[in-house]
């Protein structure tokens, strides 16, 4: 509990508070969140408020489900020799190597999708492909999971792959997986065209792959130094499990199908932004497993026990670094996303404010006081008022809606109110500042 806020973070949680202040979702909300990771958020901020703990604790036990389930289907469906709980432990493990994979994020309410995904696609190959049943579930299953997390589609091409390399595949079921991929995300766009925010959904969600940036070095070392032990782990057990005779065709399959699966996790990770570690937990699946089967296999008296509380160790020690570094700076990426808690601006406490610019810091102690929410997605209105149709939306917004601070760290609004005379004669700078605050 306790754990650092971050600028993702701190932008979820507006927007669960303003969908309870009776805000429009994409419309009165400019924001690039999944709309149910949206309406999760609204529905904790109901029950709980601000108060970070809660949803802390809302994911640790999303977590404690998911750690459960994938024991569950890794017995159910034999994909090891021992039914065990094995899987669960390791599962836990690997999604507390990051204090940010402990956090409510879209990509953990989404792997609770994935691992309906694999149990589906498990129970297919048991069936030798005789039934379409379990195809329309994988693809309905990644289809609600993308409303969580934006990037999340990627696992679809491996479902395609997996089914098509690894089971009797038929043509007709790779529509019908398709179908139910695409059913709500089709019920998505139905739900907001009828409440009259389908273009505000299309443009600041669907279109997201147009605003990309590629990764640069600093961000991926930290990444590494994080899955480098248990990916090392994994690999090693993976050689014990795949040469092991004791497994049947049908088993081995599915361990194929769990390493196919490590290789597409990766893709979310390069389709997001911010690179947060929080966006491979896809990979939980793949290292649990494969570390339960090192464990599994390990000989030598007492060696699993032994090789697994140092293992723990290391893991409590690159959790403890990307929190609080013991050794050097810590991992440069998770301190990037940081909230800095310590701001200067105390006027803007309990405020309603306006934010401009990457970082969101100063709205830790505020509230969200316009639908500005996220700047990547309101820059292209708020940099450019030298067209009608934005300076009108501008206009119109502030008409609805005024911030009683506005925090200009771009500097957009000068050119704001050279247009529009009457906002400008609704604010006056910050004394000291290039801010502005609402005339009383």
């Amino acid at each position: 509990m306790g754990l650092p806020t971050l600028q993702p973070e701190l932008e979820w949680l507006l927007v669960g508070e303003r969908l309870n202040e009776g805000k429009s979702l994409y419309s009165d909300i400019w924001t690039k969140t999944g709309p149910l990771t949206a309406y999760v958020y609204g529905f904790v901020y109901w029950l709980f408020g601000r108060d970070q703990t809660y949803y802390e604790l809302f994911a640790l036990v999303l977590a404690y489900f998911q750690s459960l389930y994938f024991a569950y289907l890794i017995n159910s469906n034999r994909v090891i020799i021992e039914r065990n709980y094995l899987p669960a432990l390791m599962y836990a493990v690997v999604i507390s190597l990051s204090f940010d994979l402990s956090k409510l994020t879209p990509a953990l309410m989404a792997n609770t999708f994935l691992l309906m995904a694999i149990n589906s696609i498990f129970k297919h190959i048991d069936k030798a492909g005789e039934s379409s049943e379990h195809v329309f579930e994988v693809g309905l299953m990644i289809g609600i999971g993308s409303l969580f997390l934006y990037s999340f589609p990627a696992f679809f091409f491996w479902a395609i792959l997996s089914l098509i390399m690894f089971s009797p595949f038929k043509g007709n079921q790779v529509f019908l997986m398709l179908l139910g991929f695409v059913l709500p995300l089709f019920v998505a766009v139905l739900f907001f065209y009828f409440n009259g925010t389908f273009n505000e959904f299309y443009h600041q969600w669907i279109l997201q792959f147009s605003r990309l940036v590629p990764l640069v070095g600093s961000e991926i070392v930290g990444v590494i130094v994080i899955f480098l032990l248990p990916t090392v782990f994994a690999i090693l057990g993976s050689l014990r499990v795949l040469n092991n005779v004791r497994y049947s065709s049908f088993q081995n399959r599915k361990h194929q199908i769990l390493i196919l699966l490590g290789v597409f996790a990766l893709l979310p990770y390069f389709l997001s932004k911010p690179h947060g570690t929080y966006h491979l937990i896809g990979l939980a699946p793949f290292l649990a497993f494969y570390l339960t089967g090192w464990f599994i296999f390990a000989r030598g008296a007492y060696l699993a026990e032994v090789v697994f509380l140092v293992f723990l160790a290391f893991v409590m020690l690159i959790k403890r670094q990307g929190l609080s570094p013991l050794i050097g700076n810590g991992l440069q990426h998770l301190t990037e996303l940081r909230v800095n808690t310590g701001s200067s601006k105390s006027y803007v406490e309990g405020k309603r404010i306006l934010v401009t610019g990457d970082t969101n810091d100063d709205y830790f102690t505020a509230k969200a006081g316009s639908p500005f929410v996220n700047w990547e997605v309101s820059k292209g209105i708020l940099q450019h008022p030298d067209t009608y149709q934005n300076l009108a939306l501008i206009y119109e917004t502030f008409k609805a809606e005024k911030p009683d601070y506005i925090i200009d760290n771009e500097q957009v609004f000068p050119e704001i109110f050279d247009r529009i005379p009457e906002l400008s004669g609704a604010y006056e700078r910050v004394e000291g500042t290039r801010h502005f605050r609402l005339k009383d």
